[in-house]
């Protein structure tokens, strides 16, 4: 499975935090208990991003089980925002999805979706209906990019990227930007109500140094896929037409994220 630097994710969080939908989160504190402390269950859990940006807009006490396969990771997410709030750290390989113990009020990850399989979506589906479970999966990549000012090759750039979406994470073959429609199908199948929501990141020029490393994955990724979709000639043009908009002041970015929240019919 992939390891995702820790400067990476401290560095999107804010814009993670500003993207998400707080609606969806009004209408899951409706079926929520109230009589005990809350349980959830944090996927990819990653530096606790997740945590911090849902414990304050639940009600306490809450309890966090905390799920990722990086040790590095989850010794780093630090304490909760209040003492009302406990935690704790597994380090498990999601891959092996079936043997982890989904007694939880609620599971909720994000940006976990559009890296894993069409098996493992499915897998999870029977997880979480074979126990009345909601989920809330936020901030899964759905292929709407829009660069300003735009670029010739910006679309032929993109293509390539999202065909490098959908290579193996560790998972098998990703299902890349149609997760979350595929989890909402599945989930619709058994009987889930769905709410979705835009969750777009809109990053400013001055944001330049989240600029330089979505500019520099894009290319990278489009250079590893780039062999009936674009040639590394055109990526190397792009890259550096990009990286000169950076240093100028001159490139916005808007990247498209989708949020959902599923609920049990009983």
């Amino acid at each position: 499975m992939n390891r995702f630097p820790t400067e990476w994710l401290r560095l999107r969080e804010p814009f993670d935090h500003a993207a998400r939908s707080t609606a969806l989160i009004e209408t899951l504190l409706d079926i929520l208990p109230a009589s005990r402390p809350l349980r959830i269950l944090e996927l990819a859990a990653g530096l606790g991003s997740g945590m911090r940006f849902l414990a304050p807009l639940l009600p306490t006490p809450q309890h966090w089980t905390m799920i990722d396969h990086d040790p590095a990771l989850l010794a780093s997410i630090g304490q909760p925002p209040t003492n009302k709030i406990t935690l704790e750290t597994l380090e498990f390989d999601l891959r092996e999805l079936d043997k982890l113990n989904f007694s939880t009020d609620l599971v909720s990850t994000q940006a976990l979706l559009d890296l894993v399989s069409d098996d493992w979506l499915e897998s999870l589906v029977n997880r979480l209906a074979d126990q009345s479970i909601p989920i809330l999966a936020a901030l899964t990549v759905d292929g709407r990019v829009r660069w300003s000012p735009e670029d010739p090759k910006d679309a032929e750039i993109q293509q390539a990227f999202r065909a490098h979406q959908t290579s193996d994470r560790g998972f098998g073959p990703s299902v890349g930007t149609r997760a979350t429609l595929e989890l909402e199908r599945l989930l619709s199948a058994r009987n889930y109500t769905i709410i979705r929501k835009q969750a777009d990141w809109s990053i400013a020029p001055a944001f330049a140094r989240i600029l330089k490393e979505l500019v520099d994955g894009t290319a990278e990724a489009a250079m590893e896929a780039c062999s009936n979709i674009t040639t590394t000639k055109t990526v190397t043009g792009w890259h550096r037409r990009r990286r000169a908009a950076i240093a100028s002041g001159d490139l916005s970015l808007q990247v498209g994220h989708l949020d959902l929240l599923a609920l049990p019919s009983n």
